[in-house]
């Protein structure tokens, strides 16, 4: 009798060690069951499977695999061919767990097997089926970021080497939104990247929203509409740049007859007159949802260069209400995005070029925060977040070759050009009244100037130097990565309708007025 149990044991115990294998290496298990076709067949086919997905990652370079990202068919295929494989190993798990079950096992030890297959199979189907999933929220991700419309403003490039005559390719970055209290939506963030497209170098240039008097560029509609630049009778808040977005596609709407977005196309052509250099492709941040992006990436860290009042807003007379707190100062300080928000955005207590700077040192955390661990480990959240706040006129098939040329744009340093008050000051105008010869000749000095790729083999990672031209070092902007090139334009000029367009908590019943100082702190 004891004989008789410590067989059964025995072979019970196999039938588990076997399931497990099975369900780890399909066709093992089918071997083991005498099925020795099948099971062979199972582990050919797994081999071959291994050994091409062991090739893509040797033979193909990593820049192109990341491009994969952007490519939509290819993240179909991958989403689809990972949920395939994790249906089949799963199927055929269970079909190795039947074939090596005893006859006559009670249904507690049934039950048991059954456990070894799922634990066993979940330690492969489950990575495979997250990136099933991952791989369909990214095609769905570039999808909806995408150009959804037409525009005046695209390039025509060959997809197959979309690089090949553009040495520069220039971005837009708009930031705005069109909470209550505002009408319609201001881009008060406006940041051009230019990216040497052989290296990777780039320049960000941030604008001031009170630039006034651009021209558009020659041969364009809006360069006739306005002869004399974009000026005229009436409220001069209504002819900064940050007014372009709302008013030009409202004042001249068959111009923008089946855009998709009037108002950054439109803005697109008014920061090339103004900087005289093309704008390719613009990438709007809608910052009402800014916020779950930052908090999806578990908070960013920033240096505040003084205590940043939150909850408060500009009065008519320029002094702000009272705060309701304060972002304090202090280095390396963890921000989660509704306090983030608020740094980027508050003016109150500063001029429009500190806020510029801030809104860069945000961005740069950003991006210093988005590694590759916490981009996997946050990336439902992220992509959903990035979903619903982004837009953008880049064509969905040029999103791989964009990919592969960020991944440059990483190993390089970042210059920064702020146009400030020392900038326009340098060349004897202000923001109100640039001499826009003298400022195109300028972006293209600066442009022309942009260091160098390191040589071969070597790498350039990002670190936080600063260098700031008519200033003093204690006094230089700081930025990710590179030097920064910060110079001025003109006194910024508080604008009545962005009073309410702050986010608030906890507003006080008898606000208090704090009078605002200009500091010219950057983080």
């Amino acid at each position: 009798m004891q004989s008789r149990r410590n067989e059964r044991n025995q072979r019970y115990g196999r039938f588990i060690g076997l399931t497990a294998l099975g369900s780890l290496i399909p066709g093992t298990g089918l071997l083991a069951a005498g099925k020795r076709r099948l099971g062979t067949t199972v582990l050919v086919i797994l081999a071959a499977l291994l050994i091409l997905a062991l090739a893509v990652v040797v033979l193909v370079p990593p820049t192109e695999l990341a491009s994969y990202g952007g490519d939509r068919q290819m993240m179909l295929i991958v989403g689809t061919a990972l949920a395939a494989g994790a249906a089949a190993w799963l199927l055929i798990a269970v079909g190795s767990h039947r074939s090596l079950e005893p006859d006559g096992l009670p249904t507690g030890k049934r039950l048991a097997g059954a456990l070894v297959v799922i634990v066993s199979a979940s330690v492969v189907v489950a990575p495979m089926a997250v990136g099933s999933r991952y791989a369909f929220t990214q095609r769905d991700l570039v999808g909806s970021i995408s150009s959804s419309g037409g525009s005046n403003t695209t390039p025509d490039v060959d997809l197959a080497d979309p690089w090949a005559d553009k040495p520069r390719l220039n971005v837009l970055f708009l930031g705005g939104d069109a909470g209550d209290g505002r009408t319609g939506l201001r881009p008060d963030t406006q940041i051009l990247a230019s990216i040497d497209t052989d290296t990777g170098a780039t320049t960000m240039i941030s604008l001031p929203r009170n630039l006034q008097g651009f021209p558009f560029p020659e041969g364009t509609p809006l360069a006739d509409a306005y002869p004399d630049g974009f000026t005229g009778s009436g409220d001069p808040l209504e002819w900064m740049l940050n007014a372009v977005y709302a008013n030009v596609p409202r004042d001249h709407p068959d111009v923008f007859a089946g855009v998709g977005d009037p108002g950054a196309d439109a803005t697109k052509w008014a920061v090339e007159g103004a900087l005289g250099i093309d704008v390719d492709y613009f990438i709007m941040v809608d910052l009402a949802g800014f916020e779950a992006v930052v908090d999806a990436l578990g908070g960013i860290t920033v240096n505040v260069p003084r205590d940043i009042p939150w909850g408060n807003k500009s009065l008519p007379d320029g002094t702000c209400t009272q705060a309701n707190g304060y972002i304090e100062q202090g280095d390396n300080q963890l921000l989660d995005g509704f306090h983030a928000l608020w740094f980027a955005r508050s003016r109150c207590g500063s001029d429009d070029y500190e806020r510029m700077e801030r809104q860069r040192c945000v961005m740069n955390a950003i991006v210093d925060k988005a590694d590759p661990t916490t981009l996997l480990s946050q990336y439902q959240s992220l992509a959903s977040a990035a979903g619903d706040i982004i837009t953008s006129d880049v064509p969905a098939d040029l999103f791989p070759a964009l990919i592969e040329l960020m991944v440059q744009v990483r190993t390089q340093p970042l210059e920064s050009l702020t146009l400030d008050n020392e900038f326009f000051g340098s060349m004897g105008t202000t923001s109100g009244d640039p001499d826009y010869d003298q400022l195109h000749a300028r972006i293209q000095e600066i442009l022309a100037d942009t260091p160098a790729a390191p040589d071969a083999g070597e790498t350039a990672p990002p670190e936080d130097t600063t260098e700031a031209t008519g200033q003093n070092a204690d006094n230089a902007g700081t930025d990710r990565a590179g030097a920064a090139v910060q110079q001025a334009s003109g006194d910024a000029e508080t604008q009545s309708d962005e009073t309410t367009d702050e986010p608030t908590e906890g507003a006080t019943d008898e606000p208090a007025a704090d009078e605002p100082v200009d500091t010219g702190a950057v983080c």
